[in-house]
């Protein structure tokens, strides 16, 4: 069974690496694998929701700061190291990859595979973008289909880039959802606790009032 897993996940790879090419996509991918293009806008969006009152637009705010620092942490520093997989262009020959120059490169025939040098397994980019993605889900259920189709073409990036592998990113998809799961539980948990907090004040305020009119 793994042995098919594993033919079917190098045949999927080639799939997307090679036979996938296209200029669009060699334009797109790069641009799309690259956080620092997302700097300007996050960072506006992030002081947008910070800024603003009640308890929603600030929760979220915090909450996707400490939820991509836990999925990173999780996915790199914990899973990574776990695993030890190799990235494709350390173990398999003919890869496509972007260079730090824009332009494209084929790695050459590989004699043996290179282990110790790079880890694969899962990739923190799709671990990060589907935990932010089911996180704004919960807060803008409406755009949802947005969230997603953003993760899904980064975590595709990745694949077409050459940096990782199909069940790289489709096991960083799963521990970034079990990781926005656990984060929604924690803000609603949050949530319910300021409101008690927010009754028991005004039932103590009332308590309060109604003793100075009885004296």
């Amino acid at each position: 069974m793994w042995q098919f897993i594993k033919s079917f996940d190098i045949q999927l790879f080639y799939l997307i690496n090679k036979s996938g090419q296209n200029s669009l996509f060699d334009y797109l991918m790069p641009i799309l694998s690259n956080i620092k293009y997302f700097y300007i806008p996050l960072a506006a969006a992030w002081l947008f929701l910070i800024t603003r009152k009640g308890f929603r637009a600030r929760s979220l705010a915090v909450g996707i700061v400490l939820l991509i620092a836990f999925s990173e942490y999780v996915s790199s520093d914990v899973l990574k190291p776990f695993f030890d997989r190799p990235r494709p262009y350390d173990t398999l020959s003919h890869v496509r990859l972007h260079g730090y120059q824009g332009d494209w490169i084929v790695t050459p025939e590989l004699e043996e595979p290179v282990f110790g040098r790079s880890r694969s397994l899962p990739s923190s980019h799709a671990t990060n973008m589907f935990a932010a993605a089911l996180l704004l889900t919960y807060y803008y259920r409406r755009w949802w289909a947005l969230f997603y189709m953003v993760a899904f073409l980064v975590a595709y990036s990745r694949v077409y880039l050459g940096v990782h592998y199909p069940t790289d990113v489709i096991f960083g998809a799963a521990v970034g959802t079990l990781c926005g799961i656990l984060s929604v539980l924690l803000i609603k948990a949050a949530g319910r606790f300021i409101e008690k907090k927010k009754v028991s004040s005004a039932n103590g305020t009332v308590d309060s009032d109604s003793r100075r009119d009885k004296t």
